[in-house]
């Protein structure tokens, strides 16, 4: 059964590595792969800057997503399935906790640059796209953007 959890320090190189089979299925290259190391690699700082949560299931890690924070709007940072679990509703569920998460911190809006690849699941998702940005990653590469509007919370007297 699938559940989600924070992540837990002792297992930051094993998310970094899902993270790394993951973006390898879109078939770059060793060079490009290289380039992505760095930028996908968890740090145990990211334990303190961001929230992050973990799929799993048997004790086994499936997926993961992080979000980072900035005034009224939340980043997902990353969403990576381990790559013989694609289409299994993984990415759906560390989504929605996003969506949760990003809520629930008082964020409007969280926004996702996405590699490519994984431009339709975002939309199936119904993030809509706002434009195209630099990718922190590799230097010449820019990303499709996606937003999604958060609807305020409502207080208890208001429901």
């Amino acid at each position: 059964m699938l559940q989600l959890r924070a992540a837990r320090i002792d297992e930051l190189e094993k998310l970094t590595e899902l993270c790394l089979q993951s973006k390898a299925l879109s078939g770059y290259d060793d060079a490009f792969m290289r380039g992505c190391r760095e930028m996908l690699r968890f740090r145990p700082s990211d334990m303190e800057k961001t929230s992050i949560c973990v799929a799993e299931a048997d004790s086994t890690l499936l997926g993961a997503a992080q979000l980072y924070f900035e005034d009224e709007i939340a980043f997902l940072q990353r969403l990576f399935v381990s790559p013989d679990k694609t289409k299994h509703g993984i990415g759906k569920a560390l989504f929605g906790w996003s969506l949760k998460a990003a809520h629930r911190a008082g964020a409007k809006r969280l926004l996702i640059d996405c590699d490519p690849a994984a431009a339709g699941f975002f939309q199936r998702m119904g993030a809509r796209e706002e434009g195209i940005v630099d990718s922190g990653t590799v230097p010449g590469y820019r990303t499709p953007r996606f937003k999604v509007t958060l609807s305020p919370c409502r207080s208890p007297s208001e429901k």
